[in-house]
């Protein structure tokens, strides 16, 4: 199952974006002029410098088939390589292609619609509105084919036993340099009612990392490949680089649990839930796809929001409602939460 998930993303689906670009291109070929406008013709600016179609096309889909090369070689070279390492290597990869290909598509075929019917560039007439989208839809298509080349990566193998080295799991501390308890905790924890306890957990955000470089280094690209070929305008190719870049205060997830509140954020996104409403804790888990629906349809108003999918753990509320919290030691946190909520009656 896992080599289909990397087969159709590393192949199957760079193959449907870039030939199916092709395909379009080659049924709109005749309906285009020789050349488009590459400095001018946006708003009522004259047409100053053109540039062949072909040529742009060539350009465009030569570096999605560049960007796709290297990731094949890549996705080869890991093959010395084992468990999380190549999976990681292999998702970047795949990633990176299907975020660059569905960017290259996308800005190709919205220039070329542009364009359709025109007898010569000069008679190709570009709207500011038209230009603002020819930069926003790309970066928006790196976007969902970046996530989608993610969910196809699927989740990393387990780590096999002795394979490498133990990471220690966050856990309720007891005062300040107090040393940390075992994660295998019960309902509550054996703390004296003097004990302050206090959990607290960072954790990096993958699919956000991947998203914004990926973002980063198709802005950079195309801007590249763009600025010499079509001038000044060219820079709005770095309209993704810009966006990774407003991105990266959501690079990681942050838990923190103590006598008050619960308390999660990704960024500027923050949730607190105080001890004093919650009347039970309990761990949870929580599939992939019911995050995503939840994210969809709710949205960062959902009262869950931010959270990640995988095991939880599950705050019962005074009020009756529910919210789950995304939590790397969940048993050990169910019984901490359990214990301030038993101190606080």
């Amino acid at each position: 199952m896992r080599s289909i998930r990397w087969t159709v993303g590393t192949g199957l689906l760079p193959t449907a974006l870039i030939g199916g670009t092709v395909a379009v291109t080659l049924a709109w070929r005749s309906r285009l002029p020789e050349s488009l406008p590459n400095s001018g013709g946006v708003g009522d600016r004259p047409v100053v410098a053109t540039i062949g179609v072909d040529t742009l096309a060539g350009v465009l889909l030569g570096a999605a088939l560049a960007v796709w090369a290297v990731g094949l070689l890549v996705f080869a070279s890991t093959r010395r390589h084992s468990g999380a390492g190549r999976h990681w290597l292999r998702l970047g990869a795949q990633v990176a292609v299907n975020a660059f290909a569905a960017a290259a598509a996308t800005a190709l075929l919205m220039l070329f619609a542009a364009a359709l019917d025109a007898p010569t560039a000069a008679d190709v007439r570009l709207s500011w509105s038209y230009l603002v989208a020819v930069t926003v839809l790309p970066m928006v298509a790196a976007v969902l084919f970046g996530l989608l080349a993610y969910l196809l990566a699927g989740t990393a193998p387990p780590a096999s036993a002795g394979g490498g080295p133990a990471v220690p799991a966050p856990a309720a501390v007891a005062g300040p340099g107090a040393p940390e308890r075992a994660a295998e905790a019960g309902p509550v924890l054996a703390a004296g009612a003097d004990e302050r306890l206090v959990w607290w957990e960072i954790r990096p955000l993958r699919l956000m990392l991947w998203t914004i470089g990926a973002l980063a280094l198709t802005g950079v690209l195309m801007a590249a490949v763009l600025v010499p070929l079509v001038g000044v305008t060219g820079w709005a190719g770095a309209a993704p680089t810009v966006t990774a870049l407003a991105m990266l205060p959501f690079t990681s997830y942050r838990l923190t649990i103590d006598g008050e509140a619960v308390r999660v954020a990704v960024g500027p996104l923050r949730r607190r839930v105080p001890i004093s409403a919650i009347a039970a804790a309990e761990p949870d888990h929580l599939a992939l796809e019911d995050w995503l629906l939840r994210s969809i349809v709710r949205g960062a108003n959902a009262p869950d929001v931010p959270l990640l999918p995988g095991p939880a753990l599950a705050l019962r509320l005074t009020d009756g409602s529910r919210r789950l919290v995304t939590c790397r030691d969940v048993p050990t946190a169910v019984a901490m939460v359990n214990t301030l909520r038993a101190r606080r009656a």
